[in-house]
């Protein structure tokens, strides 16, 4: 009866016939007697249905009169508002509404003052980004000493989803007592904004406290080290887990994935093979299968990671969408034309995977390095969207690796039209002038980047060393070991040179050597 009652209760559209069938159903059942009845349905549909418990929760007061909304009605209703978000609201004007309906509704029965409910109110309008409701709440619930740890921490989840990430450490260095998810939210903010040596630190800070890291802050500060490419850091967090299970690295399928993920960026590419392959069947989903491809993509073994998308495949793992891009990379890598396409055209016929722009951009790029430069440009003709930066760039680059001046002065314009000529569009079009020894054309580009003010953006590149990651910007030379470094570099051009490499960087050495001497 409570079953057949709740389908038809959550139904989106009903009738009034409808609601009094259920009314009639439920006045011949012993369950109207039962005052704890409407909060079991409510909670019987969370956490996998929040927006029928939203929308279970007025039809319950219209046919039970008798209902009165406590404070664990109110906790049921705010989790599920705060777990709802778009696209089941129409819009965050409509998010706010629906908090504020609940809001007010506590407030008229005298709920809100509740810790739990005032709490859950902070929570569902933090969650929402509505910072400025969730603050004034906030503050008045600090004043009369209502709020917990999470309220704390979806506040300061809040601030770091807005990108306020001062906001949010400040909240964080207040907290009068802070738990393992106050400090993984913490340090997800710190990753998710890039400031990934900022992560470190706080997982360091994390473990003199005594607090012990979640699954969120291990992943966290893989995430991190993989960023830096701070192998030493990563493997310290290994041999962590490792004395934590005892001498063997008990871990989940989702951290055993970001260990992989963190060896394969640090280079370390042997080791995270043998994560891999030391996880249990089950455990390798499709993240796992991704980054391992990935990394193997990225390191130049490229048929591996080709075999590997098959094994994927053999063991019934579906890909997604970054799995196509990873693989189709690798094809292009290793000259396989054919087997890029065929993976491509399988995308939507096979796994249901409309293929993106990132896709194309992919197909693109495997046609380029073939030198198919025609049949690159067919396909991006023949896209169903608007190709990008990305899609362009890479037609670009073949353009500029086999000396298709023609195509890409069209394909520079294309980017000009579609407001995506930065400075490396103009870098990359002087330097396929250059090539082709079109001096004249090379000066006209130049004078086009002076006139628009186009600036070049420095390369930079990081490098770890003694546990301490290093960035080098191009044309600094602040670093103190700057006269060693130099002198590493015209060895290394030497030892190159041995190879019969014709390399630049004794020139760059001697280059350093003038500056320095302000010659």
């Amino acid at each position: 009866m409570a079953t057949a009652a709740l389908q038809l209760l959550c139904r989106p559209a009903l009738s009034g016939a409808q609601l009094r069938q259920v009314h009639a159903q439920l006045l011949t059942s012993s369950l109207l007697a039962d005052r704890f009845f409407p909060n079991e349905l409510l909670r019987s549909l969370l956490p996998a249905h929040p927006l029928r418990a939203l929308r279970l929760f007025p039809r319950l007061r219209r046919i039970l009169p008798s209902f009165r909304p406590n404070n664990y009605t109110f906790s049921f209703l705010l989790t599920a508002a705060a777990a709802t978000a778009p696209p089941s609201l129409d819009s965050p004007a409509h998010a706010q509404r629906l908090v504020s309906s609940l809001h007010a509704l506590a407030a008229v029965l005298a709920w809100d003052a509740h810790v739990y409910v005032a709490n859950g109110l902070i929570h569902a309008y933090a969650s929402h980004g509505l910072l400025r409701a969730a603050r004034r709440l906030f503050d008045e619930s600090l004043s009369s000493c209502r709020t917990d740890v999470c309220s704390w921490t979806s506040l300061l989840t809040a601030y770091a989803n807005a990108g306020q990430l001062h906001e949010a450490r400040a909240l964080f260095d207040g907290m009068p007592r802070r738990s393992d998810v106050s400090w993984s939210a913490m340090l997800s903010a710190y990753v998710a904004a890039g400031s990934f040596a900022d992560a470190v630190y706080l997982f360091e800070e994390m473990l003199r406290s005594g607090v012990r890291p979640n699954r969120a802050a291990l992943v966290g500060v893989l995430a991190a080290c993989g960023a830096l490419g701070a192998l030493e850091q990563g493997r310290w967090v290994h041999a962590f887990l490792s004395a934590r299970g005892g001498g063997h690295a008990i871990v989940d399928g989702v951290v055993a994935t970001a260990l992989v993920d963190m060896y394969a960026k640090c280079g370390s590419l042997d080791t995270a093979r043998q994560v891999f392959d030391a996880m249990a069947a089950e455990q390798r989903d499709v993240f796992t299968y991704t980054a391992m491809i990935s990394g193997l993509s990225d390191h130049g073994r490229c048929r591996e990671a080709i075999d590997l998308f098959a094994q994927m495949q053999a063991q019934g793992v579906r890909p997604n969408e970054v799995t196509f891009i990873c693989v189709l990379t690798a094809c292009g890598r290793a000259g396989l034309v054919d087997r890029a396409k065929e993976i491509f055209r399988g995308m939507a016929k096979v796994y249901g995977v409309e293929p993106g722009v990132e896709h194309y951009g992919c197909l693109v790029d495997v046609l380029g390095r073939a030198g198919l430069l025609r049949e690159a440009q067919d396909v991006v003709r023949a896209m169903p969207m608007r190709p990008d930066s990305y899609v362009l760039g890479a037609l670009l680059n073949a353009c500029t690796a086999h000396g298709d001046v023609e195509l890409g002065k069209q394909v520079v314009g294309w980017l000009a039209e579609l407001g995506l000529d930065h400075s490396g569009v103009h870098v990359q079009l002087s330097n396929m002038y250059a090539g082709s020894s079109k001096w004249e054309d090379v000066l006209k580009v130049r004078r086009t980047m002076e006139e628009k003010n186009v600036l070049k953006v420095p390369g930079c590149s990081m490098v770890e060393v003694d546990g301490v990651a290093c960035e080098f910007v191009a044309g600094d030379r602040s670093h103190p070991c700057m006269r060693e470094i130099m002198s590493a570099v015209r060895d290394l051009d030497r030892e190159l040179r041995l190879f019969g490499h014709d390399c630049y960087l004794d020139e760059f050495a001697r280059r350093f050597e003038l500056e320095s001497s302000g010659q």
